[in-house]
């Protein structure tokens, strides 16, 4: 099975496949109990979105993987740069 089939995403929901655009960019995700998550999106397989969260230095947290289904999200967001 060649790499690209492994990172296809075969799931129906219309938010994970958008996500999928945004590989390795910022994103800020809102769940559907209201968290906010922001970090860089690393993956989108199987109806779940991983999200490498930032360094947090107030509570000296260091990066983090975050999981998430997509049918948990709401709605994502990000930021786009004028070239």
């Amino acid at each position: 099975m060649s790499s690209k089939k492994k990172d296809k995403c075969r799931c129906t929901d219309c938010l994970c496949k958008l996500l999928k655009e945004f590989k390795h960019d910022e994103v800020t995700l809102r769940t559907k109990a209201g968290d906010i998550i922001t970090g860089e999106l690393k993956r989108v397989k199987d109806c779940c979105v991983k999200i490498i969260e930032p360094e947090v230095m107030s509570t000296f947290v260091s990066n983090r993987l975050t999981v998430i289904r997509c049918k948990d999200i709401e709605s994502f967001s990000v930021d786009l740069l004028d070239d």
